[in-house]
């Protein structure tokens, strides 16, 4: 953020007015996240980048400290979006709670996407050193409770603190770049940050499986707290942006008109009134129920309502129109909702798929997930090279598209019978859709935005990604649970109660069934899963609008600059 000198640098529309309210001329594109924008007329870029005065980088092992940390940050923050998925059916087994593996799934990251824009605006304006550290506070402590939570409700608390937490680990990682290393550094370590977070998204039903069978599901949110400090304890030490490069805290009425309270509070409750609306809607009551169409008119009012607080607040808004309006800023966060849902979707009912029809265990289950973690792996740090070389990061968004929607395609023709070879292809197929989805909006956004505006189009862009995700995980929810009731209805065979659906746990359903009917109720939650799998099909097919939507320019490389 700029110190009170740079701000008088800036030209206004009107004398003595700030310079939040006028817009920068549009900097000369760079290549996305990695690289810095470079703008000989922007004032606030000139001081921060060629100044007389401007602060020494970390180097050497200091700085590649504060990358691992970074690294590290971003991986555990992201891994407990889905460490989950093959602990969740042994935690409906002890809770006796199917009903609410949404709320498992779901209320990490909508916790998370209500926050980042909160927290992208404070990071552009306040220390991002002291947020983030903060962060990883609340993030810890979420954690113990979900370990210890005697109840589902308890664990549903704690994953929302967690969740509160993450949300400044995430945006922060992203947003620290700029102010702890030299342009030529910085598009490797946010490739490497990139591709420690695209494998905490595919490796966490591994990692869970292996901690649910060998110790217990608890332990999915222990092994927090010893990373956690250790993380903690390498942050505090590398990583120091300097002063002037941010503003300090002044006052509580500047912090909290900062926050935008009214868009925040708004915002919010239109996000969780969606959230109710899906986890209710075909399950607590029908869709066509008072509640659920108010619940939803709620969601669409205070929607428009927020966008509406956002114009009107102009630059003290929390999300300012020169973002949110900005064309490939627009387009990538567009994207970012659609492939994030698809992902999530597959991500956390693929492995519920393995255990229940296939019936491996949590960590055999999680292995089988192996060729989706090693394959984004290796997709996402070649895409991150090639987007160097080449600088053309909105066409990998569209080849990300194409293959999600192949690969989400071909994850329906899933049945009781599917080959091993088989579904490890799928994956292949869907990971390198889904590691290029990840990794390009990030960088197509901010190399259209101008430095300081980096925190919060991070913040927008990242919202939209956790908000797909939690919004669509609910929706398969929904689908999944409402075809497989009705599809164990329908089979209409002697000695199986339906209703042990919804009162224990996905893993119980066949036990001490016969053969024959044993494998009539595989074959429907094959099927009831598989249904719920063409949400992910639609999504990735609407994600190409997004990739099609981009400025086409090609950005400025390494070699190039």
């Amino acid at each position: 953020m700029l110190d009170n000198q740079e701000r008088q640098q800036i030209p206004s529309p009107s004398e003595h007015t700030s310079d939040d309210s006028q817009r920068l001329p549009e900097p000369e594109l760079a290549l996305g996240p990695s690289q810095e924008l470079e703008s000989k007329e922007d004032p606030r870029h000139t001081e921060a980048t060629s100044a007389p005065g401007e602060p020494q980088y970390a180097t050497g092992l200091r700085l590649w400290l504060a990358v691992l940390a970074l690294c590290l940050g971003i991986f555990v923050a992201t891994l407990d979006s889905t460490i989950v998925a093959t602990a969740i059916p042994y935690i409906t087994d002890q809770f006796n709670s199917l009903n609410d593996v949404g709320w498992y799934a779901s209320i990490y990251p909508m916790a998370i996407c209500m926050t980042q824009l909160p927290y992208g605006k404070l990071m552009a304006r306040y220390s991002i050193r002291w947020l983030y550290t903060s962060a990883m506070i609340l993030f810890l402590a979420g954690s113990a409770v979900c370990g210890a939570a005697p109840t589902s409700n308890a664990l549903i608390g704690g994953r929302a603190i967690s969740g509160l937490g993450s949300s400044g680990i995430m945006i922060g990682a992203f947003s620290l770049v700029p102010f702890i290393a030299p342009t030529a550094k910085r598009p490797m370590i946010l490739g490497l940050i990139g591709a420690c977070r695209g494998l905490a998204l595919t490796a966490g039903p591994l990692i869970g499986g292996a901690l649910t069978e060998r110790v217990s599901w608890r332990w999915c949110f222990y092994i927090n707290l010893p990373l956690g400090a250790v993380i903690y304890t390498i942050f505090i030490f590398t990583v120091h942006p300097k002063r002037g490069q941010v503003e300090g805290f002044t006052s509580w009425s500047d912090l909290f008109e900062t926050l935008d309270l009214l868009g925040l509070v708004v915002l919010a409750a239109s996000v969780v009134s969606l959230l109710i609306a899906l986890q209710w809607g075909g399950t607590e009551y029908e869709w066509s129920n008072g509640r659920i169409v108010a619940l939803l008119v709620v969601f669409g009012v205070l929607g428009l309502a927020f966008i509406g607080i956002e114009i009107w607040q102009k630059n003290k808004a929390m999300l300012p129109a020169r973002v949110f309006t900005q064309r490939t800023v627009l387009c990538s966060s567009f994207f970012s909702l659609a492939t994030a849902g698809a992902i999530f979707v597959l991500t956390t009912y693929f492995p519920i798929w393995l255990q229940s029809v296939k019936q491996k265990s949590p960590l055999l289950s999680g292995v089988a997930t192996l060729p989706w973690v090693i394959t984004s792996t290796i997709v996402s740090l070649m895409g991150g090279l090639l987007v160097s070389k080449f600088g053309y990061a909105d066409i990998f968004m569209i080849v990300g598209a194409i293959f999600g929607c192949v690969g989400s395609g071909i994850f329906t023709t899933f049945h009781v019978e599917t080959s091993q070879p088989r579904w490890i292809g799928y994956q292949i197929v869907y990971a390198v859709g889904s590691s290029l989805a990840t990794l390009t909006p990030m960088m197509v956004a901010q190399s259209v935005l101008p430095l300081a505006d980096i925190p919060i189009g991070t913040g927008m862009v990242m919202f939209f990604q956790i908000f797909g995700g939690a919004i669509f995980v609910s929706v398969g929810q929904c689908l999944f649970t409402n075809n497989l009731q009705s599809g164990l209805l329908n089979l209409n065979v002697t000695g199986f109660d339906p209703s042990t659906v919804s009162s224990g746990g996905v893993t119980t359903i066949t036990k001490g069934l016969s053969g024959d009917t044993k494998v009539k109720v595989l074959g429907v939650i094959s099927d009831s899963l598989t249904q719920s799998w063409l949400l992910a099909v639609v999504l990735s097919c609407v994600s190409v609008i997004g990739a099609l939507g981009v400025e086409h320019r090609k950005k400025k490389t390494a070699t190039s600059a």
